[in-house]
Order: structure tokens, then C-alpha cells, then sequence
């Protein structure tokens, strides 16, 4: 008997900066779920480059027009934080299937209006919470599933970055909250994703976040305002029981990607910590032992580094075609887990101004 081949998404590409030039748009390309049609970018020359290096057909400096002339299947939208909402509705009303970079809005308000439509529309919907994919994340989740650790009691996450540590770094969206910049909604937020992944829903948070920054210097050679947090922390409650504290940080100096788990369970507790460039430790304690010793990866666990973009873009694009997940993997993301994860934001930031615990609905 013959296995039936599975249909390729047909998928336009919104969006040609970094992450999308290196991980995404390889990604996709690389994969036999998914023909890359077009590509959509604001300054011709540089998109037109981008189709040109990974073999697409079609470049525009129009979205409506890329989604109206190619006519994908699906949408992956890669561009900044405050036209995430127009472009999704966009989609939405051509009846395409959408992925969305995190955050899916600017605020809480545009990412229930984007839920809402994606809802209304009947179109599937993934999240790009790139850390469900790298290898380090996942083991801690098995660990999480096997019962290693036995039932999760309380954690600590820490991630911290160096990108705005110098004042002089110059002003960009993810410095204003207006168009859904700062440390909770670019870091923070996929820190949230992974709290639910590894231990359920927030019941509520209390929390701080604060611009250390106030001014940088802007295009025309003057000082623009800081408007969104570049640090935050804050402590969640879940429904579990469990507790934690998350910190986010993106004026650490030192720092260029580093990120440290601990997690206490009933049986035992696990440590994951990693920094750009570096090998990531993994290490457990069982209940009755003293320190935490090596532990290594499991078989299907890993995910090596020259093969992520391509692994990361199918997990992604199972849930688009309406795929089940391979391997025993968790379903992928949706509008709904991200609109769950603006809630918390949303919570978190007003904690901070309220100096007051917020419940999470």
C-alpha cells in the first residue's frame, strides 16, 4: 500500500528581520509540510534579496497585496509588535491560517481582538514560543511529564540579556510600549509561556517592572523616551498550588542570552542553566541526595543546532495543517495560550502600578 503523501501549506512570509532571515524562512524552506509562495518586507531591495537567497518566488512591499496575489494557505508574521493585529485580520478575513511572532498585540486588547477573529473566522492559529523547540526547555518538560521530580512545589526562572545595558544603544520599538516593546512583552513573555508548559495556569501575580534607561538616542540625533520596562519580576501563584518567582532582565551586563531554571518537586528537584555560546547544564537531585548531579539528555529529546530551524518550523506547521504532534510532543501554541500569556503581562503590569496582587481570569 501506498502512504499518502501529506499536502505542503502553501505560506507567505510577513517580515524579513533577523529571526525570520535565520530561523524562520530556513525553517520553512527547509520542510516538506510547507511551500514558501512569497515574501513581504517594507524596503524592496532587501526583500527582494531575501526571496533571492532562499529561492522564493515572490517579493512584495504591500501585505494585502502579497496575501491577494500568491493567495497562501497560511501566514507567518514576523514583523514588529504593533501591526501584528492589522496584519492577522487581514488573514483572518481571507480565511489563512496564521502564525504570529510573540507578542500577539501591543496589550491585552489587541490580542483578544485577534483570538476573538481568528475564532470567528474558523482559521487555525500557532504562537512563535521559540523555547517549546530547543532542547533544554523540552528535557526539563520531560523530566516535568515522567514524574522524576515528583509533583512541582515551587520554582525560580531567570533570564537576563545585555542588549540594553548600554545607555547609548539607540532607541528602538522594543524601548516603547506604545508599540509593544520591553522586557515583559519580548522575553518575559515566552518566560510565561514556559511556566505554563512546565507547570499549569496562573492563579495570580504580584510583581514590578521598571525602565532603568529613561532616555536614548534616536535617529535624528536627539534623546527619545524609554517608555516600556527593560526589567521586571514579579511572583505567581498557580492553580497547582505551586509557587515561583520570575525575573526578566535586558540591561544586564554580561549577559547576552542567559537563563537559569530551578525546579522543586515532591521528589526531587532540577536545574537547568545555559548562556549564549555556552554549553547548557542540566542537573537533578532525587529526594535523600545531597547535590545535583548531570543529567543527560534523553533519546528524542534533542534537537541539534543546524537542524532547529527546520524542526522548529514543522512543530509549527503540524498545528497549522491540523496535524496531530510526532513524538509524543505537546499540541504547538495557539492564539488562545497566547492570549493566556497576555493576560498574565497584563496583570503583572498592573500589579506594578497598583502595588496590589492580580488574580488571573
Amino acid at each position: 500500500m501506498t502512504r499518502q503523501r501529506t499536502p505542503r501549506l502553501r505560506v507567505a512570509v510577513a517580515g524579513v528581520g533577523s529571526f525570520a532571515q535565520r530561523v524562520l524562512i530556513p525553517g520553512l524552506c527547509a520542510s516538506d509540510l510547507a511551500e514558501v509562495v512569497a515574501v513581504f518586507g517594507p524596503t524592496p531591495a532587501k526583500t527582494q534579496d531575501v526571496a533571492d537567497r532562499n529561492a522564493i518566488p515572490l517579493a512584495f512591499s504591500d501585505y494585502e497585496a502579497m496575501l491577494d496575489q500568491a493567495s497562501p494557505d497560511a501566514v507567518v508574521i514576523a514583523t514588529p509588535n504593533d501591526i501584528h493585529l492589522s496584519m492577522a485580520l487581514a488573514a483572518a478575513q481571507r480565511g489563512m491560517h496564521i502564525l504570529c511572532e510573540k507578542p500577539l498585540g501591543i496589550d491585552l486588547a489587541q490580542a483578544t481582538q485577534m483570538h476573538d477573529r481568528a475564532a470567528v473566522a474558523g482559521v487555525r492559529t500557532a504562537v512563535n514560543f521559540t523555547y517549546r523547540s530547543t532542547t533544554s526547555f523540552r528535557h526539563l518538560r520531560h523530566i516535568i511529564r515522567s514524574g522524576q521530580i515528583g509533583e512541582l512545589r515551587h520554582f525560580t526562572i531567570t533570564f537576563h540579556q545585555d542588549i540594553r545595558a548600554n545607555p547609548l544603544a539607540p532607541l528602538g520599538f522594543r524601548m516603547m510600549r506604545e508599540r509593544g516593546g520591553g522586557s515583559l512583552l519580548d522575553v518575559g513573555i515566552h518566560m510565561i509561556d514556559t511556566v505554563r508548559w512546565l507547570a499549569g495556569e496562573f492563579r495570580s501575580v504580584a510583581g514590578t517592572a521598571s525602565t532603568v534607561v529613561r532616555t536614548r538616542p534616536t535617529s535624528d540625533g536627539k534623546l527619545g523616551e524609554v517608555t516600556a520596562d527593560d526589567t521586571a519580576s514579579f511572583v505567581a501563584n498557580m492553580n497547582s498550588g505551586a509557587s515561583g518567582i520570575i525575573q526578566v532582565s535586558q540591561v544586564a551586563f554580561g549577559r547576552s542570552g542567559f537563563r537559569r531554571i530551578e525546579l522543586f518537586g515532591s521528589g526531587g528537584s532540577a536545574l537547568m542553566e545555559e548562556e549564549r555560546n555556552q554549553s547548557t547544564a542540566m542537573k537533578v537531585a532525587g529526594a535523600g541526595t545531597t547535590g545535583l548531579h548531570d543529567e543527560p539528555t534523553p533519546e528524542g529529546v534533542h534537537v541539534a543546532f543546524e537542524d532547529f530551524p527546520r524542526v522548529h518550523a514543522e512543530r509549527m506547521l503540524r498545528s497549522m495543517a491540523g496535524m496531530p504532534p510526532e513524538h509524543g510532543d505537546d499540541p504547538w501554541p495557539t492564539f488562545a495560550d497566547g492570549l493566556i500569556a497576555h493576560r498574565v503581562v497584563d496583570a503583572v503590569e498592573k500589579s506594578a502600578t497598583t502595588g496590589i496582587r492580580i488574580d488571573i481570569p
